[in-house]
């Protein structure tokens, strides 16, 4: 009987939940975790666990800074009020209800592609997909198809450090409000289709809008591209085709970059608007050559 009771207890306190919302949903993680937290033991001449002091706190920096960035503890003062938060290991799931304003579709993306500039300074790569559909998605509680959907999307970006969303989904948004026809920036100047066909946060080139305001300033994003050089020829230095294949893309991304800027057209843009040190930038810049 006393079973019953605390039984009847929780249940009252927690509420009912007997069907799903449709909700928009992204699901994110740290690519190549598991040898990321190898590194973080070694052993002793004797054989035994040892911490590696540095990778431990580049990890623990790396987790804060997800949580901080994506409210997981404090969500923004302007966040929908459908909005959930939910972090465990290395992954991290954000939703909110399909009925929200195409803004708060847009805030999603531009937050996750800032996190995927903060990141990369600290050397850490994350990969992630987008989706809608039936979820429960509640402070305790997360399951749902659009769930297991999101996962799947994310398993299609597992070579590659980008998150994607199908192209559906730029359409719903479309769909949902006049607003976004109405927005100075539009999802185009987030997304860039992939040879896949899915749509990825563009973390090489179209980040640099000034409207964006995802650097302080031009010396700021070119220090992001060095920083991203620097990554890929560190990755493509190894021998293993799954590791180099991501560096791979990483590297064919940002040579359309350097093409892009570096060639007449792009000089003459950059001049136009008067961005004086991307313009000496890329008029130096060379595309990576390295491969396997």
């Amino acid at each position: 009987m006393k079973s019953q009771n605390v039984i009847s207890s929780i249940n009252c306190s927690m509420g009912t939940i007997n069907k799903y919302e449709k909700r928009v949903i992204a699901f994110v993680d740290i690519l190549g975790f598991a040898n990321i937290l190898n590194k973080t033991q070694t052993k002793t001449k004797a054989g035994k666990p040892k911490d590696n002091e540095p990778y431990i706190q580049k990890l623990y920096s790396a987790f804060l800074r997800i949580a901080d960035l994506m409210g997981v503890e404090e969500q923004p003062d302007d966040a929908a009020q459908s909005r959930m938060v939910t972090q465990f290991s290395d992954s991290i799931v954000i939703s909110f209800k399909v009925e929200e304003s195409a803004d708060e579709f847009r805030y999603l993306l531009e937050e996750l592609l800032f996190l995927h500039i903060d990141l990369l300074r600290q050397g850490i790569l994350i990969r992630g997909g987008i989706s809608y559909g039936q979820l429960v998605h509640t402070e305790k509680v997360l399951f749902g198809p659009a769930m297991v959907h999101a996962y799947r999307v994310e398993s299609l970006a597992a070579n590659s450090p980008r998150i994607i969303l199908p192209k559906s989904l730029t359409d719903l948004t479309a769909e949902q409000s006049e607003m976004i026809k109405k927005q100075t920036l539009k999802l185009e100047d987030l997304l860039t289709l992939d040879e896949d066909d899915f749509y990825y946060l563009d973390y090489f080139d179209k980040c640099q809008k000034p409207e964006l305001g995802l650097f302080v300033n031009d010396e700021e994003y070119i220090t992001h591209l060095e920083n991203m050089k620097q990554i890929i020829f560190a990755g493509l230095k190894t021998t293993d085709p799954g590791i180099y294949s991501k560096y791979g893309w990483m590297k064919t991304k940002w040579n359309k970059t350097i093409v892009k800027y570096n060639s007449a057209n792009g000089l003459k843009l950059l001049k136009a608007e008067n961005r004086k040190e991307l313009f000496k930038y890329f008029k130096d810049v060379k595309p990576i050559k390295t491969s396997m």
